[in-house]
């Protein structure tokens, strides 16, 4: 199947065994070799500054080429001309990356070939909705000073899917939010379950809302005991700057129907979410708390791709395929997350176990492996170490190892030193 053709494809049926996407590159920016198949949940692992986010945008590229087009031409940006490719590449991707493609670089789709300076300009194409909802690792960059921008209130050059995920997040806090300034813990669009180790681990019991005391709205945090005056987003932890722009993603994804609607019918949705580095300024509890919205969003149906360089992420796949290999309940899923017995616990933990995950490894070669198995057994240490992420905790437990043996022969030595001086 072409790209196109499997673009404008409808939604697979859930009783039907859909074919599973797959996209190989070649010498495209710092990737060598990649040949990456999707499952319900994908995660990237690597170094820094080995293709991870480039990866990922050429996936949405592919995924959405005609929205994409169609969005910067809303905005009165055309590409047209001699310098058509570079300008494109340039404006999407961001300044400086137009060199990623190459002479040596190659591309296939679903095993079909494909020239990603074709996609410079749009296809012929009928099927204009989004399809892949994009949470960038510069997110916090959408809400400077708690305020939402808009996709025009950025540079040419700053990367589209950072200026695509800022608008969507400026059109829910200015539109689906505007008579209702409270964000967080509202009911309307998160279950109780995950609410919850939110309230707890990310806002402390405290509440989100929009501070429109001011010319222009902005988010505040309506912190107890101190309810005169919000707290503003400069005086916020880290943590709850990195988080608050996701979690308005995960508002953006989870309407009260399954999916996001982005076409003129139910079943033109967003199908894909990609999402760079969740753990972002995380503690390990907070961490496990945007985990459980990674499962509902698979629980609703769609195909997730993460990037991460967290340990805690990789746990929790590696312990999912244990689980659907030892035959475990639902009940498994949820003494990880310590979670309560409740009917929406249990809906998104079983949904968990229905799910395929994939773990690929981009090396600072420029290769890219697949280490789903993330044995820590293996003799391949890319696997074992699970790209690197459990290395340093492996290495400190061989050498407190080590530390400990000769601590407990140390003092042998000193007795049978003294006897013979005795002697």
């Amino acid at each position: 199947m072409n790209p196109e053709a499997e673009k404008n494809s409808p939604p697979k049926k859930r009783g039907r065994k859909a074919k599973v996407p797959r996209l190989q590159l070649s010498h495209l920016g710092p990737i060598q070799s990649a040949d990456v198949r999707f499952k319900d949940l994908t995660v990237l692992v690597g170094p820094q500054a080995t293709g991870k986010s480039i990866f990922l945008q050429t996936l949405k590229l592919l995924v959405d080429r005609d929205q994409i087009h169609d969005t910067f031409k809303h905005h009165s940006m055309f590409f047209n001309g001699d310098n058509q490719e570079h300008a494109f590449m340039e404006g999407y991707f961001g300044r400086g990356l137009s060199g990623a493609w190459g002479s040596q670089s190659t591309m296939a789709w679903n095993g079909s070939s494909v020239q990603l300076p074709a996609y410079a300009k749009p296809s012929k194409s009928r099927t204009r909705h989004e399809r892949l909802f994009y949470i960038p690792a510069q997110r916090v960059m959408s809400l400077p000073g708690g305020v939402s921008q808009n996709f025009g209130q950025f540079n040419f050059g700053d990367p589209y899917t950072l200026r695509a995920f800022s608008d969507a997040v400026h059109d829910l806090m200015q539109n689906e939010f505007g008579a209702n300034g409270e964000l967080f813990p509202g009911p309307s669009r998160l279950n109780d379950t995950l609410r919850q180790p939110i309230q707890v681990h990310l806002f402390g019991g405290n509440r989100l809302a929009l501070d429109d005391s001011g010319s222009t709205k902005r988010l505040g945090l309506h912190v107890t005991g101190q309810e005169r005056q919000p707290l503003g987003f400069l005086s916020w932890s880290a943590g709850q700057w990195e988080f608050t722009p996701l979690l308005m993603g995960m508002y953006w994804l989870c309407p009260t129907t399954s999916r996001r609607k982005t076409g003129k019918t139910a079943q033109e949705c967003i199908e894909w979410v990609a999402i760079e580095e969740p753990e972002m300024g995380l503690h390990p509890q907070g961490i496990a708390a945007v985990l459980l919205l990674v499962l509902e969003l698979m629980r609703r149906g769609y195909r997730v791709v993460l990037s991460t360089h967290s340990p805690v992420v990789l746990e929790m796949v590696w312990a999912l395929q244990e689980f659907k290999k030892l035959g475990s309940s639902e009940a498994s899923v949820r003494e990880i997350f310590d979670l309560p017995a409740t009917p929406q616990a249990k809906k998104m933990a079983q949904s968990a176990l229905n799910k395929d995950c994939a773990v690929y490894y981009f090396e600072r070669d420029g290769s890219v492996r697949d280490i789903s198995k993330l044995d820590p057994g293996a003799m391949d240490t890319a696997e074992s170490e699970w790209g690197g992420i459990s290395g340093f905790a492996s290495r400190t437990n061989q050498a407190i190892a080590e530390a400990v043996c000769q601590a407990e022969t140390r003092p042998r030595r000193r007795r049978k030193s003294l006897v013979k001086r005795a002697a």
